[in-house]
């Protein structure tokens, strides 16, 4: 259950920085990602569409996420893709993001999470932000667990 508060707490974070940043919509997107709010089981969500691109290794296997956005906002880098959802839910939708300090340069202590076949991870790492804010590293263990994450992500 901490691991469930902790990535709700990290999304809501990534949430947030977005939410005040007002949101990335990609010009000539493909119709089938409709970004907004909605509920998922009552419980508040927020689906995220554009050219975000992120890989992850996790427990050793590779897995792809796109279709999301970058925003910079409040002194605050984020990249989320997919549908985050604020609570506990069922066959949680897949999800991926990063929020770190809006800086190119390597930084401890930075927040990813990520869904990923209805499993929660949430991950306190160290996230490399190239210049000009469009890609960036990162990795980390899982908070509360030994398992390693690390990856890449473009803009």
């Amino acid at each position: 259950m901490k691991i469930v508060k902790v990535a709700v707490v990290c999304a809501a974070a990534a949430l947030l920085a977005t939410a005040v940043a007002g949101g990335a919509r990609a010009a000539g997107r493909v119709a089938t990602c409709t970004p907004g709010t909605k509920a998922i089981a009552g419980v508040p969500a927020r689906t995220f569409c554009g050219p975000a691109k992120a890989t992850v290794t996790l427990n050793g296997k590779t897995v792809s996420y796109k279709g999301g956005s970058c925003s910079t906002s409040i002194g605050l880098f984020s990249v989320n893709i997919g549908t985050v959802v604020l609570g506990p839910v069922k066959n949680a939708p897949e999800y991926f993001g990063v929020t770190a300090t809006a800086k190119p340069r390597s930084q401890a202590r930075q927040t990813i999470a990520l869904v990923h076949a209805a499993g929660h991870h949430a991950v306190i790492g160290s996230v490399t932000l190239k210049p000009g804010l469009k890609s960036g590293t990162f990795t980390g263990k899982e908070f509360g667990a030994k398992t390693s994450i690390s990856g890449t992500f473009t803009c």
